[in-house]
């Protein structure tokens, strides 16, 4: 599975490459900001996006609503946020996220998270 992580974070990029490579993704890419992620979209297949739900330079709804807009529909999407609440997560299905995990996560919530989509992508 190939994963780009989406945050402005250069700590919260490197901490969710660490745990998807203990679950045994190694093919990850990172990247700082939504425009640097079309970017890496243009360049070849991504199977699944981890992005954070505060962008510096777009909105995680507007960026996921934009990428199913393009090309990119098979895309799954993960947004990480601080909030949770169910307001912001009917927001977010409503905008094409697939699953949300609240920060602070541990390895076992990301490591669900994440299986929930292996799952998806192999059936």
């Amino acid at each position: 599975m190939k994963t780009l992580v989406v945050d402005s974070s250069a700590v919260m990029r490197r901490i969710v490459t660490q745990m998807l490579a203990q679950m045994g993704y190694q093919n990850t890419i990172q990247v700082d900001t939504c425009s640097a992620a079309f970017e890496v979209l243009n360049q070849g297949e991504i199977d699944l996006i981890i992005a954070d739900s505060q962008m510096t330079d777009m909105c995680c709804l507007k960026f996921v609503k934009t990428i199913h807009q393009r090309s990119y529909k098979d895309v799954k999407f993960l947004m990480m946020t601080l909030d949770g609440s169910l307001a912001e997560v009917n927001e977010a299905r409503r905008a094409g996220i697939d699953k949300c995990v609240v920060k602070p996560f541990n390895f076992e919530g990301l490591k669900a998270s994440v299986e929930f989509f292996t799952v998806k992508l192999q059936g």
